[in-house]
């Protein structure tokens, strides 16, 4: 960009982010009179306080039934059944398969707890020292699909909505390039990810062209996706941004220096200032030394953090999994805990501000077992190991440092007061399976029983929960429930209580269903991510699912 056309976008209110500043200053050197400096430096002063974004996503399909939608059932995986029968008791289609040792020991507790206001199920129990500040949908409703599940979490849920391959629109917004869009201009790698839109295995790259998809570029640059890979990847990155010299002031400098204070008078209030006092402070901290709390070579590298987030080298290296018989893919990403250690440092160093964690496995929790598999393994796959690694133990580190570290300012208020967190996954799992179609069919009964032995009782399903914690959630409180009768969400009213024509405990419908009741999706997710944040999610991309404004302190 020619200074003319630099300073004719500041003085026409055009915002300048804070990589369009630093990269003016690699090529001229900060410019500068104590005047101009002074002003951006007391506007950030009186600047609002930062905020924060981080969706904690299980790609995949928790088992929603044993985490925040519990369900007390037998687990009919242990029965001992004669080969061939058709007609056991209870009836295939009566039959539960629950994890395996479901019931049986401490770590896998049939009935579900009641810690404070949350009710919760076994994979849940790690979390119990976060329950205080966690705020539980239990009636979430999932997609069935993986990427449509992928798809609404990231984007929400519109009419408007287009096919997956089609051209993404300008006003289509991920929840977090929207999130980013309102307060992102002022870091130099705002939005940083750890997903791959096609590493779930279930799209052709072919059909996938630039602009479709997942898109990581809509809204101003500085709300486009970066995606975090590894910490190499990140630093390298940070040292290219940083690569700056303060070499001697030329006349051009000076030309610009000359306009630059009544530029921002014209904007004394807006995102250029705020970006050009934040390039200032993060050039100084690169290219000086005193004062630098980024020094790129360094980034991740802190040894008391490591040992804290109890990172180890498998953990920084990515892996690669093969789905549907597709080319193996990989997310190119680390493991959690150091994500949750990137992401940390990226935000108390003043570089990012909103995050997508996310499971390093492909289809970890998508294990799709047959009813005879099941039954062999005397239950479903156990997930208790993969949400301990992937969810609760690195995120009740990093909520812990979060309250521990001072916003900058002198306020009293920690980066956790300024964050929101979602926890989420696509879809939940299904610990049944319907042979009604199979039974009145007209074949001989080896085939029916064959059929039934093959089917997969581990499927996709739309009964999931999603819960939220941070500064501005009200925490210690659950809201929806799971019908013990219907294995159904209980859809909620706008202010949060269960629809009233339902039977709170069995969820059977016993009226008429309200017409403002409905099941939380990722939409509404979406919006109440915004909200929480300080956002009026209105207009903010194409969702059109109201907040979940009960959730909010």
């Amino acid at each position: 960009m020619n200074r003319r056309a630099f300073l004719r976008g500041a003085a026409a209110g055009g915002a300048i982010s804070v990589l369009d500043w630093l990269g003016w200053f690699k090529r001229f050197g900060v410019p500068g009179t104590a005047k101009t400096l002074g002003l951006a430096e007391a506007y950030a002063q009186s600047a609002p306080e930062p905020r924060f974004l981080v969706y904690w996503f299980q790609e995949g399909g928790w088992d929603s039934y044993s985490m925040f939608s519990p369900l007390d059932t037998p687990n009919h995986a242990t029965l001992t059944i004669p080969a061939g029968t058709l007609n056991p008791s209870p009836a295939w289609s009566q039959q539960f398969y629950r994890p395996k040792n479901f019931g049986s020991d401490a770590l896998h507790f049939a009935t579900p707890k009641v810690q404070g206001n949350i009710t919760y199920g076994y994979l849940a129990q790690d979390g119990l020292e976060l329950f205080p500040d966690l705020a539980v949908v239990a009636s979430a409703a999932g997609n069935t699909f993986h990427s449509g599940g992928r798809w609404e979490y990231h984007y929400g849920k519109y009419a408007q909505y287009k096919a997956l391959t089609a051209q993404r629109g300008p006003n289509e917004r991920t929840v977090l390039q929207a999130f980013c869009e309102a307060y992102g201009a002022n870091y130099p790698l705002a939005h940083v990810s750890w997903h791959r839109w096609l590493s779930d295995g279930e799209l052709e790259e072919a059909n996938y062209p630039e602009g479709t998809g997942y898109y990581e570029k809509l809204g101003p640059a500085y709300a486009h996706t970066t995606y975090g890979r590894t910490p190499t990847d990140m630093r390298n990155r940070l040292a290219s941004l940083g690569n700056v010299t303060a070499g001697a002031r030329s006349a051009r400098i000076r030309a610009f220096v000359e306009n630059l204070h009544t530029n921002f008078l014209r904007d004394k209030e807006g995102e250029s200032v705020r970006a050009f006092d934040s390039a200032v402070k993060m050039y100084k901290q690169l290219t000086t030394g005193t004062g630098i709390t980024v020094n790129p070579a360094t980034m991740f590298t802190d040894a008391a953090l490591r040992a804290e987030f109890n990172v180890q080298t498998a953990d920084e290296t990515t892996t690669a999994t093969s789905v549907n018989g597709n080319p193996a893919r990989s997310k190119d990403t680390p493991n959690v805990n150091v994500q949750a250690m990137m992401a940390y440092e990226l935000m108390t160093k003043g570089i990012s501000c909103g995050f997508w964690i996310e499971n390093r496995q492909i289809r970890g929790f998508d294990t799709h077992r047959s009813r005879s598999s099941i039954m062999s393994n005397k239950g479903q796959t156990d997930q208790l190991n993969m949400m301990r690694s992937d969810l609760w133990t690195p995120l009740k580190t990093f909520v812990a440092k979060l309250k521990a570290t001072p916003l900058p300012g002198g306020s009293g208020r920690t980066y956790y007061d300024a964050t929101t967190i979602v926890l989420c996954s696509e879809m939940g799992r299904t610990i049944q399976g319907d042979v009604a179609s199979i039974l009145s069919s007209a074949d001989p009964d080896a085939t029916k029983y064959a059929a039934i032995m093959d089917q997969d009782c581990c499927q996709h399903w739309k009964v999931s929960s999603v819960a939220f914690l941070g500064g501005t959630v009200q925490g210690d409180r659950q809201w929806g429930r799971v019908g013990t009768s219907t294995l159904e969400g209980i859809p909620l009213m706008p202010n949060g209580t269960l629809d009233p024509a339902y039977n709170p405990t069995t969820g059977v419908l016993q009226g008429t269903k309200s017409p403002n009741s409905f099941l939380p999706n990722g939409g509404h997710v979406y919006a109440t991510a915004l909200y929480l944040s300080g956002i009026d999610p209105a207009g903010k991309g194409l969702n059109a699912m109201p907040p979940m404004t009960f959730l909010k302190k």
